[in-house]
């Protein structure tokens, strides 16, 4: 993590460095986070990192064990359901807005993007295909200039990049993440609500499928040992 500066409220600034290094896995579930500690490392008080704190439990990325202190929470199933299941309702609903209305330059936005996201898979840069995916559904949601759908999927997008740290390390799923959208934008370019919808809950269930799949070896493995 790099020290914080003054242009932004220090709250707000110690939140995003410590949700980006948890989305990253650079801090990892099961990692106590030291108030003392962080303030050190970016150069703050302990205010605005026990504020960060509040945040990012609030958000449901920590939790509080008494009379341990504040840890990082793993993902389980559960979160895994509840985060494709609002993006799927919500994503559907932000396709059949925008697939009619779309332009020929937002669509040429669009595919630069997707070039953009093969092109980090063949140098085999994981972190920038993810970013880039992660850019691709954003870009979609803000062409309905709904605000408070935008920042409704603009926070589960942050859960999805989580999630998919773990599930874009399979390749052949991130192979089929390129082809899915592909198919997504062919259906863009048609203007077909049909397709377009049964191209993005495919694609949401695909990602369901690998998550859940990638979870079962992650508890059985744990209860081998």
């Amino acid at each position: 993590m790099k020290k914080v500066t003054k242009f932004v409220s220090y709250t707000d600034q110690v939140y995003r460095e410590l949700k980006m290094s948890i989305l990253m896995g650079k801090i990892e579930p099961g990692d106590f986070l030291q108030e003392r500690a962080i303030a050190e490392q970016l150069g703050v008080s302990r205010t605005p990192v026990r504020e960060a704190l509040k945040r990012l439990e609030f958000e449901g990325w920590l939790e509080t064990i008494p009379w341990k202190g504040v840890i990082v929470r793993d993902i389980d199933k559960q979160d895994v359901i509840e985060v494709l299941q609002c993006r799927l309702a919500n994503e559907i609903f932000m396709i059949k807005l925008i697939t009619t209305n779309i332009t020929d330059e937002q669509l040429h936005d669009l595919k630069s993007i997707y070039e953009r996201m093969k092109a980090s898979l063949k140098e085999e840069k994981a972190e920038e295909f993810i970013e880039e995916d992660r850019r691709f559904h954003m870009y979609l949601v803000q062409l309905t200039n709904n605000s408070r759908l935008i920042q409704f999927i603009d926070n589960l997008s942050d859960h999805m990049l989580r999630l998919g740290i773990r599930a874009i390390t399979r390749e052949s799923r991130a192979l089929e993440t390129l082809e899915e959208h592909e198919q997504l934008i062919h259906a863009l370019e048609k203007r077909s609500v049909d397709e377009a919808v049964k191209a993005m809950e495919h694609h949401i269930y695909q990602t369901q499928e690998t998550l859940m799949n990638m979870l079962e070896k992650v508890l059985k493995g744990e209860g081998k040992n």
